[in-house]
């Protein structure tokens, strides 16, 4: 954990930064780049072009929710969380149109054009997960956006990658059904293969790996060394489990590739975020033993506020003893316990490795 507050008073909107100005005019050049792309697939299969944005956007709104209610001591401002997703449906979606094609050329030209399938399954990481980490580490950058803690980072990496997923996978399955004759089931399959049967391990996952690494590189009080390896690491890990995700081992069985290809990135960002978690719990626990007053929380309300579980059973035990309107008031105190002890956090107190 680090330094954050449950107060939404700062976001990544800060005319006085560079980096923020940097961004936008990446945003304005991806966009452009971008344009004709979805221009030409929605006047290829109209119909089939409209069906995969109605999805593809309600699977984002609806990943998007849940993973920002998945937060325990802070509700981020959803003003960076925009910001996140547009940098990877907008910035990397428009920069990989150039960048994926110019990679796979350079790895075309080093296994040799008998090794296509491996080329492009390289390709497609080394040209995507740079461009979505630099995303991270631009919002880390903006003191605003609080990225000082693996668990910030990792947050912000998952809704940069969904951002790219919504996109990517906008375009190959209107661009798919464009080639069917406008087929809607063509628009489904993509859907349910990407989204449903892949979700679990697809770019929100590779990214999340690489923004925990950039979180730890900025939060962390460790040597220098050691945070550029962790962040350099992450970056290694999140490139290998692409290629190895559109790699051509396996491809005769669609669905069976997709869950073993798939299972090594999603068991290793359930550990990350394992880690990351209980280092936010332990930070909020030392900090709120050591400088809160038990008038303010005590020892057991404490207990309570380090699960989202324990504060369900709580609000469940004091609704059935006196009543729904004494539940919504603990739910109101738990939230400024909560924003009480992060706000302490963002004053000063961070990791020590």
């Amino acid at each position: 954990m680090t330094g954050r507050s449950t107060i939404r008073t700062s976001s990544f909107v800060d005319t006085r930064n560079l980096v923020f100005w940097v961004g936008l005019g990446l945003a304005a050049y991806a966009l452009v780049t971008l344009t004709p792309l979805i221009t030409r697939a929605v006047e290829s299969a109209p119909a089939a072009a409209a069906l995969a944005a109605v999805l593809w956007s309600a699977y984002a709104v609806i990943l998007g929710f849940v993973l920002y209610r998945l937060e325990l001591f802070e509700r981020r401002s959803p003003l960076t969380i925009l910001g996140a997703f547009i940098w990877g449906a907008v910035v990397v979606a428009g920069l990989a149109v150039t960048a994926s094609p110019a990679m796979h050329d350079v790895m075309e030209s080093l296994l040799g054009s008998e090794n296509q399938a491996w080329a492009s399954a390289l390709a497609a990481g080394l040209a995507e997960e740079p461009l979505k980490m630099l995303g991270i580490v631009a919002l880390a950058f903006i003191p605003g956006a609080r990225i000082n803690s693996p668990l910030d980072g990792l947050f912000y990496g998952l809704i940069v990658g969904l951002g790219f997923e919504a996109t990517e996978s906008f375009l190959y399955a209107s661009q798919g059904a464009a080639s069917d004759g406008g087929s809607f089931s063509t628009v489904v399959l993509s859907f349910v293969l990407r989204g449903i049967i892949g979700g679990l391990w697809n770019h929100p996952t590779y990214s999340g790996i690489t923004g925990a690494g950039v979180g730890y590189f900025f939060g962390s009080t460790a040597s220098a060394a050691k945070r550029w390896a962790v962040m350099l690491g992450s970056l290694i890990a999140a490139i290998a489990l692409h290629a190895f995700f559109d790699s051509p081992i396996l491809e005769g069985n669609v669905l069976a590739a997709t869950v073993v290809k798939g299972l090594p990135a999603l068991i290793l960002i359930l550990v990350l975020f394992r880690l990351a978690r209980r280092r936010e719990r332990d930070i909020f626990s030392q900090v709120a033993n050591d400088d809160v007053d038990e008038r303010y929380v005590s020892e057991s309300e404490l207990t309570t506020l380090l699960t989202k579980k324990e504060q369900r059973h709580a609000r469940t035990d004091l609704r059935k003893q006196h009543g729904l309107a004494a539940a919504h008031a603990l739910r109101r105190l738990q939230h400024s316990q909560t924003a009480l002890v992060s706000s302490i956090v963002n004053d000063g107190v961070d990791s020590e490795s």
